[in-house]
């Protein structure tokens, strides 16, 4: 699914948050935004999505394949939301219900969206569990009963498990060490690919987007700063924030290289 922001501004409560980005992702593309914290990547994120606040003042276009959501009624973005665009959250420990099972989890977006019956949507949470890399015995789990790296993988399975068009990844790997970061990205990654989707990849680390995207935008303090091929950016950076980004994926980098050794 095609993603085109233009001229997208964002007040919270009056406070400006987001000025004036224009932001584009083609079908089948995997696009990163990276930017330091609080730089408005998450609104951004949450715009796509039709999730920002009431207090949100939204000035702008934001289209997924065609259909506009700003402005948009609650229905047609509910619609949108779970089937035709999935989002992996932060932090798996608050995106998933303590008090549902895995089960109950993965299958909630297809409760909501498709007439299968019990045994159909089970079939559907099993099969997109093995893709995730879980067995069977997850399915009766509450999410405190699995690790860092099993609840993320559950996050991706209930995002995709629709086969959603557009992945919106919200820094999904900050909250997990560095081999589980690395086995989530690529699984991530492998699993949009298969699935012809598209994705935005939301990160403040050019080391992980450098795995994930070919294009990029450097958000700074809410607006674009430089786009264009994430190799050419992060070999040659154009900007204060941009350099700011790549510094730190090199000093990371280098200390993984000398813990490694």
């Amino acid at each position: 699914m095609s993603v085109s922001i233009r001229d997208l501004s964002i007040a919270i409560n009056s406070k400006p948050i987001v000025h004036g980005v224009d932001l584009d992702i083609a079908d089948g593309e995997r696009v990163g935004l990276v930017g330091s914290s609080g730089s408005g990547k998450s609104m951004i994120a949450k715009a796509v999505m039709g999730l920002l606040p009431p207090t949100a003042r939204v000035e702008g276009s934001v289209e997924l394949g065609g259909t506009q959501i700003v402005g948009a009624s609650d229905n047609v973005i509910a619609d949108l939301r779970g089937r035709y665009v999935g989002m992996v959250f932060q932090d798996p420990s608050a995106a998933l219900n303590p008090v549902m099972t895995v089960a109950q989890q993965v299958g909630l977006p297809l409760y909501l969206h498709y007439d299968l019956t019990l045994a159909e949507r089970l079939e559907r949470v099993t099969r997109m569990l093995d893709k995730v890399g879980l067995r069977e015995d997850v399915l009766c789990k509450y999410p405190h009963e699995l690790s860092g790296g099993q609840r993320q993988r559950v996050g991706i399975a209930t995002a995709l498990v629709t086969s959603p068009r557009l992945i919106i990844a919200d820094e999904p790997t900050t909250a997990l060490d560095s081999i589980t970061q690395r086995q989530i990205v690529d699984l991530l990654t492998s699993l949009v690919d298969d699935a012809k989707a598209s994705m935005l990849f939301i990160t403040h680390d050019f080391t992980v987007l450098s795995r994930v995207t070919t294009r990029c935008y450097v958000l700074d303090r809410g607006r674009i700063a430089e786009f264009g091929t994430t190799a050419d950016v992060l070999a040659d950076p154009k900007t204060d924030e941009g350099r700011r980004l790549v510094e730190a994926a090199r000093a990371l980098s280098l200390h993984a290289g000398n813990e490694g050794a």
